[in-house]
């Protein structure tokens, strides 16, 4: 029942309302999923899908329907064109805050999602997404669920035209139907600071807060309800802000300032550290994106051009590597061998395997190198490292059981060859080299 209701949300979204979605994304399975919702399962016949490569078409596109007073609703990738969207999504609030906005993700961490919903964005998909999630989420954009809602949002727009006693009415029902109400309580807060009345509000939000403690906006509230009236309090809610959204860096700035009034420049410099540490891992996601569509654009062609962006990426990320960048250690890897530069190939994969000395892959690609380097028994401690790590890493590839099938089998690792060609044939039943070894290795282990 539920997934019906959410599905007549969004088909009168479509139909009765005439609204429309704004994708910006690079990612055509994401659109194919997206058009084949609207149009197979929904059942809309209109043309409402608006699909953008660029931010700034897309932003042409948002603004046309703004100017004709046509609903949309905003589908933006966390990164576009290798660039983190988050400038766009905070200029788009700035400049139409009542305008809906989905983020669509990888897989991301809890502080990412927590620094999303706090810049003004609506809703969260994580892809993958299967039909139905895009329409739940869809449907609790456009229309989140409930009486609250609607009072909530008639709240604030008395609000902004400071009908105060109106808001106050609002608040009363709202509490009425649930009295600990984070945003019932919140609505009277904001009045009260309208009215002037800094120590009712903050009443109202400390209640708000202790009716939820991992939501964000009543220490929002708090924090600027006390900014340039109790300064401990104030530094009190913005660390505690700064703990659940971490990524904020104007808010690790303003920590910063506090300290800097206090004179306490050793606790300033680490929150202002911290602040341009964070402003460099956004900007050093644009700078690995980047270099990852230059070296597929490049693709075989030529090593020695991969080589240079994938290496030129590493030493501009320096102290931020971290595990997500194993991906670029390993096309570098495969850019030097593909030059015959072996070494170079292994050093490459010793300073990744610091960073991550778990890594399967990492050990596998390090053995490949010595063996290109004519050294096998060091190639074969590489691999048994790797099955130490993931026994079973090489079962989807037939290129990698096949290497290390020949490899075990050149130093007389019979047994131990055996399960690689074995599984060669899984994936490869007429695979002619592979059934002749197999024969062979079975032939010795008998």
């Amino acid at each position: 029942m539920a997934e019906k209701k959410y599905d007549s949300i969004v088909y009168d979204y479509f139909e009765k309302k005439g609204g429309v979605i704004v994708l910006m994304s690079e990612d055509m399975l994401f659109k194919r999923t997206l058009s084949a919702t609207i149009l197979k399962i929904i059942g809309s016949k209109r043309d409402c899908l608006n699909v953008f490569e660029n931010v700034q078409t897309g932003l042409k596109k948002i603004q046309e329907f703004q100017k004709n007073k046509v609903e949309c609703t905003v589908f933006i990738e966390r990164l576009i064109g290798g660039r983190p969207s988050t400038d766009t999504i905070i200029t788009l609030k700035q400049l139409l805050p009542d305008l809906k906005i989905v983020v669509l993700v990888g897989e991301t961490r809890r502080e990412n999602i927590a620094y999303f919903y706090e810049i003004g964005v609506n809703n969260v998909i994580s892809k993958p997404a299967s039909m139905n999630n895009i329409i739940e989420k869809l449907a609790f954009t456009i229309k989140p669920q409930g009486k609250l809602s609607e009072y909530m949002g008639l709240g604030k727009r008395l609000l902004a035209a400071g009908k105060f006693k109106e808001t106050l009415d609002i608040c009363d029902k709202i509490l009425s139907i649930k009295p600990d109400s984070p945003a019932g309580l919140m609505l009277r807060g904001d009045v009260h600071m309208e009215q002037g009345d800094r120590q009712a509000a903050i009443a109202c939000y400390l209640k708000a807060h202790e009716s939820s403690h991992l939501y964000l906006e009543p220490l929002k509230k708090l924090a600027h309800a006390y900014d340039g009236l109790d300064e401990d309090k104030h530094l009190e809610y913005l660390k505690k802000l700064d703990r659940l959204s971490p990524l904020n860096t104007d808010r690790k700035t303003n920590i910063g300032a506090v300290y800097v009034r206090r004179k306490k420049m050793d606790l300033a410099e680490k929150y202002f550290d911290q602040a341009i540490e964070s402003a460099t891992r956004e900007a050093m996601s644009q700078v690995g994106n980047l270099a990852q569509r230059i070296t597929e654009a490049v693709g075989k062609a030529s090593p020695s051009m991969s080589e240079k962006y994938l290496a030129k990426v590493i030493e501009v990320k320096g102290a931020t590597l971290n595990k997500d960048d194993i991906i670029l250690f390993n096309k570098l890897g495969i850019a030097l061998r593909g030059q015959g530069k072996w070494r170079e190939a292994i050093d490459n994969y010793s300073r990744a395997l610091k960073i991550s000395p778990d890594d399967e892959g990492l050990h596998y690609n390090m053995g490949m190198a010595w063996f290109d380097g004519g050294d096998v028994n060091q190639a074969v401690k590489c691999f048994d490292r790797a099955l130490k790590q993931n026994p079973d890493f090489y079962m989807t590839s037939q290129v990698a059981s096949m290497n290390m099938g020949n490899i075990f089998l050149s130093v007389r690792r019979m047994e131990d060859a055996l399960p690689f060609f074995e599984n060669v044939l899984r994936l490869d039943p007429g695979n002619r080299e592979a059934s002749e070894k197999a024969a062979a290795a079975r032939k010795a282990v008998a």
